[in-house]
């Protein structure tokens, strides 16, 4: 799996997905680690699919920020655990709070 600022591409030997964040028409965090998108397929169908994958918040909020900038979960915070700044401020690793990053992405 490749997750870009554009896209996100996926591949095995039996299945492959180009998801170019801007050519979306939904995108929903189904749960903590399963996002499920709609498309234009490359065949001009409406197509929606479901990826299970440990980045699936981050490719939500990357695909959120890129096409979908005014996403309730994305403004309301609803793609991160609740203590996720907590957590990582414990790790030792603070970050900036998650509304503050996607006011400024917006405002750029």
């Amino acid at each position: 799996m490749t997750l870009t600022p554009r896209r996100l591409h996926f591949a095995n030997p039996t299945c492959e997905l180009d998801l170019d964040w801007r050519a979306l028409s939904a995108i929903e965090l189904v749960a903590p680690d399963t996002f499920q998108t709609s498309f234009i397929s490359t065949r001009g169908q409406q197509a929606t699919t479901r990826v299970q994958t440990p980045w699936a918040s981050l490719a939500f909020v990357v695909a959120a920020i890129t096409a979908f900038p005014a996403h309730p979960r994305l403004l309301s915070r609803g793609w991160l655990p609740s203590d996720f700044e907590q957590r990582c401020a414990l790790l030792g690793r603070p970050c900036r709070p998650a509304a503050q990053l996607t006011a400024e992405r917006r405002a750029h």
